[in-house]
């Protein structure tokens, strides 16, 4: 920390409280990839995201200056001088572009499906990157949660060919690419949060980045800013679930959570999106998993992965000991 930083006040919270921010928050974003499907039926994607990063953005303006402190001369002068910052803000753009094109590209439950694996993109680039050890069982976790994420994907193993279009493919590598690009924004905002970055400024930072890409895209592609205006209400009301609920409320309480656990505990949560999207899925898009096969892979996901984060908080607990 220079001298000329100053420390952001970090309130005093038990680990618990931590956990239940994060499981809150990732409830909330289970939610995105449904809600944003059922909202692009009827405005345009670049714009609604637009709109959803932009009050983001106010929204971190004021933790910024209520809770934070800062003044704007300083809040600048600490982006401009940090580095990470501005990885973090492109690894989100990475992540919210491509999430986006990967629901709107196949079935909103297949890409969290593939969000599912993010637990153990943690791990692995946390060796390669932070070279943080790799934890036991990783690779046999993730070949095992593979294999039920493939029983899942595919309805009737006798037309796979028939039922899984090259869209479908194309829209699983893109949500792999977010899945990604999630992973390290997750370790990225840890090391922020450590120093003297406050999650305002984090919101703020990342989210005026996102307004400005998601306003030259909207007016790159030519987006009809007029279906805004012949949207139903229940179009209006999935749009302004994503600008508040997911996009503010999801965003603040997920960076809150890392700030006050490691990326690997609250990752650990995140078989709670699956839940989320396909409760949401089945009733709002009418997706939902129709065979036996299906259901015994979400099971084998779900299992494994919960497994898998238990058996590492049981060695972080010994080694602690």
């Amino acid at each position: 920390m220079t001298p000329t930083a100053k420390a952001v006040p970090q309130p005093s919270r038990s680990i618990a409280t931590y956990i239940w921010l994060g499981m809150m928050a990732q409830m909330i974003w289970g939610a995105y990839p449904v809600t944003a499907k059922r909202a692009m039926l009827e405005v345009p994607k670049f714009s609604l995201l637009f709109f959803a990063t932009f009050a983001t953005m106010l929204a971190g303006l004021w933790l910024m200056y209520r809770t934070e402190k800062r003044s704007w001369q300083e809040a600048f002068a600490v982006m401009l001088r940090t580095k990470s910052l501005w990885g973090l803000a492109f690894f989100v753009i990475a992540r919210s572009v491509s999430n986006i094109l990967a629901v709107e590209m196949t079935r909103a439950t297949w890409v969290q499906l593939i969000y599912l694996m993010t637990p153990f993109m943690v791990a692995i680039l946390g060796s390669l990157v932070f070279g943080i050890r790799t934890p036991r069982y990783t690779y046999r976790a993730l070949l095992l949660s593979s294999f039920g994420a493939a029983m899942v994907l595919i309805e009737d193993w006798s037309h796979i060919f028939a039922r899984f279009s090259a869209k479908d493919g194309w829209g699983l590598l893109i949500a792999t690419f977010s899945m990604m690009s999630l992973a390290t924004y997750f370790l990225m905002i840890r090391r922020n949060r450590q120093g003297d970055i406050g999650r305002g400024m984090i919101l703020f930072q990342q989210s005026l980045v996102m307004t400005s890409t998601y306003l030259v895209l909207t007016l790159v592609t030519g987006e009809d800013w007029g279906r805004w205006m012949t949207a139903s209400p229940q179009g209006w009301m999935y749009a302004i679930s994503i600008i508040t609920i997911i996009q503010i409320g999801g965003n603040s309480l997920q960076i809150t959570a890392i700030g006050g656990a490691s990326p690997a505990l609250i990752t650990s949560l995140m078989p709670l999106r699956l839940i989320s999207a396909l409760i949401l899925g089945w009733l709002i898009l009418g997706e939902h998993l129709t065979t036996v096969w299906q259901w015994a892979g979400a099971t084998i996901v779900l299992v494994t992965v919960s497994g898998y984060l238990w058996l590492q908080s049981r060695d972080s607990f010994s080694s602690a000991l």
